[in-house]
């Protein structure tokens, strides 16, 4: 241990060894103002063009912030691909781009660790635990996994919040 204190010591000491007063470290009479200003580099100008410019990747689309009806039981979302789900009393509806909304009855269940909302060939399985939808820094209360005739589709449900 006295060995690997001496060795940490020395090496400290090792950028030690030049004395240097306040006038070595004084390299010109210039005010230090003056100096910094003199060091910025120059602004590029950026040209205005008319015609907008096109973008590779389609813009992202926002993620619904709008405060829930009391009517609203749950909601959940996920991203790739964008998707949403609302429960309002026994009903359950799938929102995602480019199709139509799909409306499925459901009962609920709830063991104490897990709440299932179920239908004909439906499901909601909602476990508690924080999760991050993966495109903003919100995190969510729950993790949200959605079943249903075209696969399985996983995300964040509950209470946002943002940090």
């Amino acid at each position: 241990m006295k060995a690997w204190l001496f060795i940490t010591g020395m090496l400290l000491l090792t950028g030690c060894g030049r004395k240097e007063t306040m006038a070595d470290l004084s390299t010109n009479d210039a005010p230090i103002a003056q100096t910094v200003i003199a060091a910025q580099p120059s602004v590029p100008q950026v040209a205005m063009s008319s015609t907008p410019r096109e973008s590779a990747s389609p813009a992202p689309t926002p993620v619904d912030t709008t405060p829930l009806s009391n009517e609203t039981r749950y909601r959940a979302l996920g991203t790739e691909p964008f998707w949403a789900v609302t429960v309002k009393g026994s009903t359950a509806t799938l929102e995602r781009p480019d199709k139509s909304p799909a409306h499925y009855p459901i009962t609920r269940a709830d063991d104490g660790r897990t709440v299932r909302y179920i239908g004909d060939g439906f499901s909601i399985i909602v476990t508690e635990g924080p999760c991050s939808d993966g495109m903003s820094d919100a995190h969510w209360a729950d993790r949200v996994a959605v079943s249903f005739g075209e696969g399985t589709l996983k995300g964040c449900g509950g209470v946002r919040e943002d940090f």
